[in-house]
């Protein structure tokens, strides 16, 4: 039976009306006020994104906002299962018994339920379901650090029940407003800023997509975090308890051939023989980094969305600030960050390789990035365009800025503030 300390040590507000300050940022993200639109909806809200990308925060300045509002404290309950994994129903009954004092039923203001690290509860979206189903009055407000499992699980079995948000890793302008910077400001005369924000681009190129890292100066220390919280994270605890992983160091040998090409072909056949493993082994790992949203798979482009799934994919990782992680000198693979950091973008879904190649297309086929754009790819860019109907096309470079022969060159720093 679960004990009201355990509790107790997650909803200091019980007692104190409020959250503790070391929980809260300051800073409140995008989706922060995304979510809070959907707070006094019906629908559960579900929050995936990566480790170490703020889920937890968010969780706690939604508590601190309902309690702002002068929701009755008792009435909202916070409990993560990253630790200790109890059932659900063992939480909520012991939340009933020790707190409320009486039955979910018997309570007839809403009560605001919020569990993080959902995806280590097993069929936890059908033991949501049924006090979902049971208590009109529950409100839902849950978190995991994986993107298929969940959103698979909240699709089959909770349709019509769950609103879901993707929490990415820092996108610039908000690592920007992190240091103090007004993005809205910057954007309406970015040349004004350029001195100043340059040097900050390539920190975030690095490792500033996490927000405890946004401040850091010491890359270092900024290394070792991504590795010790993100990655090693993601790979023992994650992957390894959700599938059983047998082997889990060829998890990490696996991240650190993609860390030296990123944007590789996917060939697991050729990949399994470097390691000795059978192609079906191989493709399974790839599925569980891509579980745990350390990877992203991008296709070739062919117009429908089935003859693309079943053509040539490249992989990169979710923010290029693993790059960073995993190379001991990561300068010299800064064109390949510049790359990733492109292809992490959510709306980008595909490339193009027929003859010639285009390095970015979004999902709905309207828009090309072309990354570092050499002149001999300036004519395939333009027969692309014309091809394909394409609505707008961005060549983006370090810094370099201006045209050729028609095309506009925009630095990337400049691109990124306004996606």
């Amino acid at each position: 039976m679960m004990e009201i300390a355990e509790l107790e040590r997650y909803n200091p507000w019980w007692k104190t009306g409020k959250a503790k300050k070391e929980w809260l940022e300051e800073y409140k993200r995008k989706l922060y006020y995304e979510v809070l639109r959907y707070v006094n909806k019906r629908q559960m809200i579900l929050i995936q994104g990566l480790r170490r990308t703020g889920k937890t925060t968010l969780l706690f300045q939604l508590v601190q906002n309902l309690l702002d509002r002068n929701e009755t404290p008792k009435n909202i309950v916070y409990f993560s299962f990253d630790e200790i994994v109890y059932d659900i129903k063992e939480v909520l009954e012991a939340y009933q018994k020790f707190i409320l004092k009486k039955p979910f039923g018997e309570i007839k203001n809403r009560v605001y339920i919020f569990l993080d690290e959902l995806q280590k509860v097993k069929n936890w979206e059908e033991k949501l379901k049924v006090f979902y189903d049971l208590y009109p009055n529950l409100k839902f407000i849950v978190s995991g650090s994986s993107s298929i499992s969940l959103r698979k699980k909240s699709k089959e079995s909770l349709a019509g029940r769950v609103i879901d948000f993707n929490m990415s890793p820092l996108e610039f302008d908000e690592f920007l407003e992190i240091n103090g910077y007004d993005a809205k400001k910057i954007q309406k005369n970015p040349d004004l800023w350029r001195n100043e924000i340059v040097p900050l681009f390539y920190k975030y190129l690095k490792y500033g997509s996490f927000p405890e890292l946004a401040k850091e100066e010491d890359e270092e220390f900024a290394r070792k975090y991504i590795m010790n919280s993100v990655i090693e994270r993601v790979i023992y605890k994650d992957i390894a308890q959700e599938f059983e992983v047998r082997e889990v160091e060829l998890l990490k040998k696996l991240l650190y051939t993609i860390g030296k090409n990123p944007g590789m072909i996917v060939n697991f056949k050729e990949i399994g023989k470097n390691f000795g493993r059978d192609e079906r082994t191989i493709s399974n790992y790839f599925e569980y980094l891509e579980y745990g949203l350390l990877i992203k798979f991008i296709f070739n482009y062919r117009g429908s969305s089935l003859a693309t799934m079943r053509k040539l994919k490249k992989v990169y990782f979710t923010t290029p600030n693993l790059i960073f992680a995993l190379n001991p000198y990561p300068e010299s693979l800064l064109p390949k960050m510049l790359e990733n950091v492109v292809a992490s973008l959510p709306e980008i879904r595909h490339f193009y390789r027929n003859n010639y190649e285009i390095d970015f297309i979004s999902e709905n086929g309207k828009t090309v990035i072309e990354v570092k754009m050499e002149g001999k790819k300036l004519k395939q860019v333009k027969k692309f365009i014309s091809n394909k109907k394409v609505k707008e096309c961005f060549i983006v470079d370090f810094e370099k800025e201006g045209k050729e022969n028609g095309m506009k060159i925009i630095p990337i720093w400049k691109f990124l503030l306004n996606c």
